[in-house]
């Protein structure tokens, strides 16, 4: 019979089961009064540290992403709480808009609820050029956290992504291959690493595969979203390309709409290939082909790395970066003429 769980010692010290886990693993952020109340019921309730029970067990973990109404997002989401359950975590998902609470602000709510780690996909670490401070001063309080789609140069906390430059490549290469030249990209804010990197993969792409520099105006960049992608569309039908590339399955959905307005069909006079593969890729019309990010991968990654770090097994930080694949449907067809 195995001992108390460490909700059952929660529930008698009248506290939250991460302050418990944080009062077992001697982690910053419990007061005084607390640590008494959970080392009393510890007692009471018969628990030993050589009993094999799991300190970590019903943990409360942070998740915060930029946004729900993209797809993609609470894929990713559920995903990672999917895999960090295996571990015996509970998630706790929040969104950080503009509208809303910010990235800051949701964190700061929930250390002072006393989560255990924290998974923060797409927020500051996403532009390079923001003020990265807060992440410092997290990494030096010892909190437990991944960060997904960026980066903090110098900081040595594990990261998760797609790469974006090769989904790129990726999906050059498959425009080519149907005879397409006039390659247009609809990217999102150019401010974002992954925006970024995507604009990189295809201008490489373009030049090693198609023989030439793409045109400035065969790249338009807009939101990661329906409207972002029409408005991006409308640039470069201008341009008279062939083909758009899109930096999300939703601004394809735009570049179609956009396309239709214009009196061109999809994929007759206008292919288009998205980027993620959410559940709406495959049910617009025409399907889309899309480059699919292995968002069950990336959520196996994320609570691996976030639960190394808990049992203090964290070492080099380690970047995982993973492979995106084409998934062709019926948005790309052979080029005219």
């Amino acid at each position: 019979m195995s001992g108390p769980s460490l909700r059952d010692i929660a529930a008698r010290a009248g506290v939250s089961a991460a302050s418990v886990s944080r009062v077992i693993n001697d982690r910053p952020g419990v007061s005084d009064d607390t640590k008494v109340k959970v080392a009393e019921a510890m007692r009471e309730l018969g628990w030993q540290p050589d009993q094999g029970y799991d300190p970590h067990q019903g943990a409360l973990i942070g998740i915060v992403v930029p946004e729900l109404d993209n797809p993609v997002f609470p894929l990713l989401a559920s995903a990672i709480e999917v895999q960090l359950a295996k571990h015996g975590l509970t998630a706790v998902v929040g969104t950080s808009t503009r509208q809303g609470t910010a990235e800051l602000g949701y964190i700061d709510v929930l250390l002072r609820k006393g989560v255990s780690g924290l998974v923060l996909v797409s927020g500051r670490h996403a532009n390079p050029d923001a003020d990265h401070g807060f992440y410092r001063l997290l990494h030096e309080r010892g909190i437990p956290m991944v960060l997904v789609s960026g980066r903090v140069e110098g900081l040595a906390v594990p990261t998760v992504a797609t790469d974006e430059a090769l989904g790129a490549r990726i999906a050059v290469a498959h425009l080519r291959e149907l005879g397409h030249r006039r390659i247009g990209l609809a990217g999102g804010q150019g401010y974002l690493r992954p925006s970024l990197n995507r604009l990189d993969g295809y201008r490489r792409a373009m030049r090693e595969l198609l023989g030439g520099e793409p045109p400035a105006d065969w790249y338009a960049e807009s939101a990661y979203s329906i409207a972002g992608g029409a408005a991006a569309a409308r640039q470069l039908l201008d341009a008279d390309v062939t083909a758009v590339i899109a930096g999300s399955d939703l601004m394809a959905l735009g570049v179609v709409q956009a396309a239709r307005e214009a009196g061109r069909s999809v994929p007759g006079d206008l292919s288009v290939i998205g980027y993620d593969d959410c559940y709406l890729a495959a049910h617009s019309n025409p399907p889309l082909t899309t480059v699919r990010q292995p968002i069950d991968e990336m959520g196996a990654a994320v609570a691996d790395a976030l639960w190394r770090q808990l049992e203090g097994h964290g070492g080099r930080a380690r970047d995982y970066l993973f492979t995106p694949v084409l998934v062709a449907r019926d948005s790309t067809a052979r080029a005219r003429g």
